[in-house]
């Protein structure tokens, strides 16, 4: 945090509020038991897909002559540049990681049960972050 600019604390600011916000929203189903076990059966496959997709994907992009620069959270993500799309990916894992954290932590405070959906998120959200990560090192070399 030390290292943030404006933009870095903004984006932090507007993922605690967009989370905290989808909180209010949150319907509590009492049939949430019941979901659970598909949510977290999904959990894992979205875990691994997004673990493979980004490296893969980003090495096919890097042999068609693209560049990627290695993304910086205090970068604007929403940019048309494919060299710095890994930093809407970055922001878009953080927000992800923070509301399956938050809505998990809230349902078993409020209601002392499980929520397989906000572990899905987190578990994607994570599954995304290291995919990221994966494929930085796997283009190192290529990267500006």
């Amino acid at each position: 945090m030390k290292n943030w600019n404006k933009t870095g604390k903004v984006k932090a600011i507007f993922i605690l509020i967009i989370s905290l916000i989808s909180l209010l929203l949150f319907d509590h189903n009492e049939n949430i038991d019941k979901q659970n076990d598909f949510y977290l059966g999904m959990s894992l496959i979205t875990f691994i897909i997004a673990l493979l997709f980004f490296p893969l994907v980003i090495k096919l992009w890097s042999f068609l002559g693209i560049k990627f620069k290695k993304p910086n959270w205090n970068e604007n993500p929403i940019s048309l540049n494919y060299s710095k799309s890994l930093n809407f990916h970055l922001f878009f894992s953080f927000w992800i990681i923070s509301y399956g954290f938050l809505k998990t932590i809230f349902t078993a405070i409020k209601f002392n049960k499980l929520d397989g959906e906000g572990i899905m998120f987190l578990i994607t959200g994570v599954g995304v972050f290291i995919g990221i990560k994966l494929a930085i090192i796997w283009i190192r070399n290529k990267m500006k």
